[in-house]
């Protein structure tokens, strides 16, 4: 039986690897650290992406400002298509399904970007219907844009760190 590697000597759990030089099994853990790097920043998303979730988000508080209710319900049916759509677009360019949510950190940080979300909507409402002021719609919109690229950002730091630190 041929051999692609001395590693495939190792005889099994609780039994030391026969005949494995110091050389080849530090190339080998170099080499699986490349792959989790590699893989690491194949699944950070790219520049641009969180942008885009932010102008998505931003784009729909900020068209509140027109006070037309049936155009706001196509501004956040479009926005769910919009990020329905890029998220399957990322998940295909990367080929690799990953679970976010299933640190604790990285459910933290998905927690408050969403809460950050609603409460500027919900200043964004009060302010505009309840109390008048003509422009909060936009600015809440528009303060959307940054936070979700930081909380995006976030993320991905967060997902880099515990791809390259997996056992």
């Amino acid at each position: 039986m041929a051999s692609v590697s001395v590693m495939e000597s190792y005889s099994g759990p609780g039994r030391p690897a026969v005949g494995v030089a110091p050389d080849e099994a530090a190339s080998a853990m170099s080499a699986i650290d490349g792959c989790r790097s590699w893989l690491a920043d194949r699944l950070i998303a790219p520049a641009w992406y969180h942008l885009a979730f932010g102008l998505l988000a931003g784009g729909a508080i900020a068209e509140g400002e027109i006070r037309n209710w049936t155009l706001f319900a196509w501004s956040v049916a479009a926005y769910t298509v919009g990020c329905c759509a890029l998220s399957w677009w990322n998940q295909h360019r990367v080929g690799v399904t990953m679970k976010y949510l299933d640190d604790p950190r990285t459910r933290a940080v998905y927690a408050a970007s969403v809460l950050t979300l609603y409460g500027l909507a919900a200043v964004a409402c009060w302010l505009g219907l309840v109390r008048g002021m003509h422009g909060a719609f936009l600015a809440a919109g528009v303060l959307e844009v940054p936070l979700a690229v930081m909380f995006g950002r976030w993320t991905d730091r967060l997902l880099r760190a515990r791809l390259q630190a997996a056992p």
